[in-house]
Parts: C-alpha cells; sequence; structure tokens
C-alpha cells in the first residue's frame, strides 16, 4: 500500500494546488499556518516531498476546499491506478469516467467535478475504491453511524474532532478542507493494509431467507404458533387461540389517519392501539411530535381502548436513540400507557439523500438498545419493530434478546423464524378474505376499521395463557 501510495503523492500537486510551484528549497513559509495546528506536522511533510503547495507563495488558504475532480484524482492514485488523460473540457473527466467504470461512485452522487465534497462523500469513494471493511467494533462518532466513516475511522484515516461537550464528531456534511485533505493523504501515505484474505463462513445452523443464508441466534426463541389457529372473526379481523396463547386485536395509527372516532373503532372490536408519538427528520434530524398524537391518545384512552406508542426513528448514533426515548417518555407524562414504547427504526430511499443512509448495522443495533435501555429505565416496556429482511440482515438480534419483537410482515400467516410478541399483518391494501387468504382491497373508499377513513395497519397481539 504505501509503494503505490507513494504515486499519489508524486502526483496529486495539481489535484490540490491551483498555485505554481513552490521554491526549490521547500522551506514552508505560510504566514496563516502555525506550528501548533493540528495538521502542521502532516502538511510539513507533504511540502516537503513536493507534494502539496500553496495558494500562493506564502499562503496555504488551510480551511479552503477540496473538489470532487481533485478528490477522485487523489483517491484513484492511491488505488494504483495510472493518470487519466480528460475524456473532456475537464481536467477531471478522465478520473470520473474510471470511477463510474469501476463502480467506486455512491448511486446518489451527483456532484460536479469543480463541486466542493464533503467528508461523508469522500469516505464514501475511498472505502469503494479500496475495498476495506471495519476491524474493529467501537462506534465512535456522536454524529454519525455511517460505516464507511467507521472503516475510516478503524484505518486512522479519520479520527474526528471532539466538541465543548466532549463528543467526538465526524462532521459528514461538512466540506472537506485543504487541511484536512493533507492530514488524510499522509495517513494514506503511512497506512499499511494488510493482504486482504476472504471473510470467513460463519458457521452453525441456518436457514435460507430470500436466496441467503440467516444463520440461526440460539438464544432467541423459535415461532410457535400454529397455522391452524388463526380465524377471522366476526368482524373481519385475524385472531388466535390456541392452548399456549390467547390474543388482542390491535391497529397502529398515525396523522395519515386524520380526525378517529374512536368510540366506533371500540365498537369494531379493537382492543389496543399503537400511536406514533412522533419522529426524527430523515434530512432535517429534528424530532417532530405527531400532530394527531395527544387527540388520538385522549380519544383511546377515553373509550377505554389500550394504548401503546412508537417512534419513527432515523438515529444515527446510540446517543440520538436515547434523546429519542427520552422524549417520548416526556411526553407521556400524565398517561396511562399499558402496552410498549416501540423503536421503529425504517431505510428512505437513497434518492431522497437521508441522512441514515449506509447506516452500519452495528450502529442500527446499538441504537435499538439505547432506546430500550431508556426506555426500560423509566419503567416501560420497550419494543422493537421490524419487518423479516431487517431482522434478519440488519439488526444484531442476538443483542436484541432481552426486548420483545414486533413483526411487520403483511399475510394471513407468517413463517417468520424466530418469537414475536406483535403482528401487523396487514396495511389495509389487502385484507384477509372470509376464507381466510388475502385479497386486494379494491374498495376506493376503503373502511377497514369502522371510525377511521382509508388505510389503517391492523394487528395481533399473542398473550400467553400460562
Amino acid at each position: 500500500m504505501k509503494q503505490r501510495i507513494l504515486s499519489l503523492l508524486l502526483a496529486c500537486v495539481m489535484a490540490i494546488s491551483l498555485a505554481a510551484p513552490a521554491a526549490a528549497a521547500k522551506t514552508m513559509n505560510f504566514i496563516d499556518v502555525k506550528s501548533n495546528d493540528w495538521f502542521y506536522s502532516e502538511l510539513k511533510d507533504l511540502y516537503g516531498w513536493g507534494v502539496i503547495n500553496g495558494m500562493t507563495s506564502t499562503t496555504f488558504e488551510p480551511q479552503g476546499t477540496v473538489t470532487f475532480g481533485q478528490a477522485l484524482k487523489m483517491i484513484l492514485l492511491a488505488a494504483d491506478y495510472p493518470a487519466q488523460a480528460p475524456t473532456d473540457t475537464h481536467w477531471a473527466s478522465g478520473y470520473y469516467q474510471l470511477a463510474q467504470q469501476k463502480g467506486f461512485l455512491p448511486k446518489k452522487m451527483n456532484l460536479k467535478l469543480d463541486d466542493p465534497i464533503n467528508r461523508k462523500q469522500i469516505a464514501q469513494i475511498i472505502v469503494l475504491t479500496l475495498d476495506v471493511s471495519r476491524t474493529g467494533a467501537e462506534l465512535p462518532f456522536a454524529d454519525t453511524g455511517s460505516k464507511d466513516a467507521l472503516i475510516l475511522y478503524d484505518y486512522g484515516i479519520f479520527t474526528g474532532e471532539y466538541d465543548a461537550n466532549g463528543k467526538l464528531l465526524f462532521k459528514p456534511d461538512s466540506n472537506i478542507t485543504r487541511a484536512e485533505i493533507s492530514a488524510v493523504i499522509w495517513r494514506l501515505y503511512n497506512l499499511d493494509l494488510p493482504e486482504k484474505e476472504p471473510e470467513p463462513e460463519p458457521s452453525g445452523d441456518y436457514f435460507m431467507f430470500g436466496g441467503k443464508k440467516v444463520y440461526i441466534v440460539e438464544e432467541l426463541p423459535e415461532n410457535d404458533y400454529d397455522k391452524e389457529m388463526f380465524q377471522v372473526n366476526e368482524n373481519g379481523f385475524l385472531t388466535y387461540n390456541s392452548e399456549e396463547y390467547t390474543c388482542k386485536v390491535g391497529i397502529d395509527v398515525s396523522r395519515y389517519q386524520g380526525t378517529i372516532d374512536w368510540a366506533q373503532v371500540k365498537e369494531a372490536g379493537v382492543d389496543f392501539a399503537i400511536l406514533r408519538l412522533g419522529y426524527r427528520g430523515y434530512g432535517s434530524g429534528q424530532l417532530v411530535l405527531d400532530n394527531t398524537f395527544y387527540q388520538n391518545m385522549k380519544g383511546a384512552l377515553a373509550n377505554d381502548i389500550e394504548v401503546g406508542v412508537y417512534f419513527f426513528s432515523q438515529a444515527i448514533s446510540p446517543a440520538e436513540a436515547q434523546v429519542e426515548a427520552q422524549y417520548c417518555v416526556d411526553k407521556l407524562k400524565g398517561y396511562d400507557i399499558t402496552y410498549p414504547i416501540v423503536f421503529d427504526w425504517e431505510p428512505y430511499s437513497s434518492s431522497l439523500e437521508p441522512r441514515t443512509e449506509d447506516l452500519d448495522d452495528q450502529v442500527l443495533t446499538q441504537c435499538a438498545v439505547a432506546f430500550c435501555e431508556t426506555v426500560k429505565s423509566y419503567g416501560y416496556q420497550p419494543m422493537v419493530y421490524a419487518n423479516p429482511n431487517y431482522y434478519y440482515f440488519h439488526f444484531d438480534l442476538a443483542q436484541l434478546v432481552n426486548y420483545p419483537l414486533w413483526l411487520a410482515h403483511y399475510n394471513t400467516f407468517t413463517n417468520f423464524y424466530y418469537h414475536f410478541d406483535m403482528w401487523q399483518y396487514s396495511d389495509g391494501s389487502y385484507v384477509v378474505g372470509p376464507d381466510g387468504s388475502f385479497v386486494a382491497n379494491e374498495d376506493e373508499n376503503p373502511v377497514i376499521v369502522p371510525g377511521i377513513e382509508g388505510y389503517v395497519d391492523l394487528n395481533i397481539h399473542f398473550i400467553p395463557k400460562n
């Protein structure tokens, strides 16, 4: 690795400097760089090697930004690719074409070559280009759980900086500066990657899901619900009754259900409701209260419907998940709920550029644990919501054995491998027909549950008899 980085060091002057080469003596006399600057040693080495020049003979402009094109050139040369001739009028167009062909650019990256590049974007490109993966388990950053940021932290390429409260920050959306790129290049030069070995195949029992192996978590009990025990009651709701379990019928609602007539909902046979308390913005990161939460809480309780709540999380660190849980606890003061406070984390399309994009699965699991443990510390019952894909391939279920699971899987029966306490079996677009099969709801103005206009999620809570 050191040898191929050397080619970068000898070739990247034009990539990060717009000025003429420095004097032959290479004595660094930048008036805007001090010996106690955090990047001083790295810059001094690179300048002495003739790698980096100033913007003028006396200024370096450490806070100046680095462009997408400049970053591409440096990374590709570091990965031992040869210099690329332009393919159109822009000097970096050849590097862009190469990166596209090799799959080194994230799908959603739509930067122009002269646009400044941020820290998250350059981390994504480095990881894709060098094909490196995590080597540690530490989750250091308080402001991101991006797998790319964590990988480069493991290798010492991005170390972050501490804020006034002692939290280590990656600052993913901050444009990378000339000072920062100097440190990154210097660390790449000193990086000695071991020969890449194939990742060991996990061992143990497994089953197949979606064409992939799912290795069994022995600590979790298996799903023991009997398909023959599911029935449709007179109100059209799926129910369950066996020697081991009975059930309660439930719904989950948010502002999307509008104004609800809770008396009609109760009369229709609904026993419990999980209310959306709020959410974190996928782009802003702000916590927002669902604007129907209080009216739904009061309406459900007034009609003897048991209540729980869920929070639509977009946490990118355990610290943020703790804040979300605390937010829920604070909003629930004065209300007697008997159902759980649920951690509900779901992905958004990459086209929306969510702040949660590429969240490391280990960080996601730690967010769930942090949320649940905070909820538990206040005497509430926590719960984790997900679909089979996220339970199997994203959450580390071995770390969630102490929390009940709420499964989202739309069908009249689910073969989800593990035990779950609550099941969201329909979103209303398909309903259970008289013969017990799922049929499309073709009503233009559907009423799934009397008292609610339009679609609503339907749930079963399984209750042990012993």
